[in-house]
């Protein structure tokens, strides 16, 4: 999840978490890398600084003023809205500003490819040997050319959030409900949607038996025509996460194609009826992973920081403490949580019993060369649709 850009609203409302002795930097983006550079060159040199660049939730007090005292270190938290925009800046000469990087699924491979970030040796987190089996190491989407180029850090699925006070479990089993708008055609106007075609395609396309990331000319017709009628059952489509949870709140919609980090936040203040539900065609995953920047000025500095994010105290602070909640990868660190945060963060009353089924019947996100093509037909059946 990846989720990058989609959710850039959610990690700029909450940048300015953290304490006053770091420097939290938003959004930094390519035109403010020059600028960057002027703010961080005065640490760069020092072997005992450490600047990472990484999304909400990685720059916690419990985590960095712990980290701090520990290493007798200072550690700059710069955050990035999306993928592209940390890859830019680091194909821009950011590689010189950082030493750690937070990415999304592949965007490892194309940083490896691209010559940006380090790879990793596995034998240097020993945490991971109580890691959740899917992301344990060899893992796939943090690979490139048979090397670890990402550290697993935390995790989510991306498939329908439901009200269950007013939707049916035989109504939710299928994302077929979001074209037939119902059996009855009872939730026509009750739906909402993101303006997220890179993530609901993907979904659309699995639930039709179609590879999810991969598609022929007769495929994405067949994909188009679902998205027309999909559109027509819409009340609306929402550009930013908070305007669709508001959407639930006020009961404007009751089904919505998301995922546990948009809705984390409802669920843990105490929306129970709030379910983000795994259709029998499964759905996307998303995982976070940190990796190590080309040349870092202190790599086992960088190593530290990381083995401190995948402990199970880091594990809790990352997974719990941002206002945008995700599962943590350790299962050594399930017992960090209380039985009401594992139900809020699994959207299921079994806790983190549930993490491994979620898991494996959820398909890692990849990046796919009909993104542009998915673009354009998601524009044009809006255009076609009556929404």
């Amino acid at each position: 999840m990846d989720n990058s850009a989609d959710i850039a609203d959610d990690a700029n409302r909450r940048a300015s978490d953290g304490s006053a002795r770091r420097t939290f930097l938003q959004s930094a983006g390519l035109a403010g890398t020059a600028a960057l550079a002027g703010c961080l060159g005065n640490t760069l040199s020092g072997g005992t600084t450490l600047n990472v660049l990484t999304w909400e939730g990685y720059g916690t007090d419990t985590i960095i003023d712990e980290f701090e005292s520990e290493n007798d270190a200072t550690v700059n938290i710069s955050l990035v809205s999306s993928d592209p925009e940390g890859f830019n800046i680091l194909k821009s000469g950011g590689t010189s500003d950082y030493d750690l990087l937070t990415v999304n699924n592949t965007w490892a491979a194309r940083h490896a490819e691209a010559g940006t970030i380090e790879s990793l040796n596995p034998d240097d987190f020993p945490e991971m040997d109580n890691f959740l089996e899917k992301f344990q190491w060899p893992f796939e989407s943090f690979a490139y050319e048979d090397e670890m180029y990402a550290l697993p850090t935390r995790w989510g699925w991306d498939t329908l959030t439901v009200n269950t006070n007013k939707v049916p479990e035989e109504h939710y089993s299928s994302y077929e409900v979001l074209w037939t708008g119902g059996p009855n055609g009872e939730y026509e106007g009750e739906m909402g949607i993101m303006d997220w075609p890179t993530w609901n395609i993907p979904k659309i396309a699995q639930a039709l038996g179609y590879p999810p990331f991969e598609q022929n000319e007769e495929q994405l017709a067949d994909i188009k025509e679902k998205l027309v009628s999909m559109f027509n059952n819409m009340g609306a489509i929402y550009s930013g996460t908070s305007a669709i949870r508001q959407a639930f709140l006020q009961e404007d919609i009751v089904i919505s194609p998301v995922g546990n980090f948009t809705m984390s936040e409802l669920r843990a203040e105490g929306n129970d009826w709030v379910n983000v539900v795994l259709p029998e065609q499964g759905g996307m995953g998303w995982t976070e992973g940190m990796c190590m920047v080309k040349d870092p000025a202190n790599p086992d500095l960088a190593v530290e920081f990381m083995n401190k994010v995948i402990s199970p105290k880091g594990q809790y602070s990352i997974a719990w403490e941002p206002a945008a909640k995700s599962p943590p990868v350790n299962t050594a660190s399930f017992d960090q949580f209380d039985a009401d945060q594992q139900e809020a963060l699994m959207f299921s009353e079994d806790g983190f019993d549930a993490a491994q089924t979620i898991s494996e019947q959820t398909t890692p996100y990849e990046f796919s060369e009909n993104t542009d093509a998915w673009t354009d037909m998601w524009e044009d059946a809006k255009a076609e649709s009556d929404v």
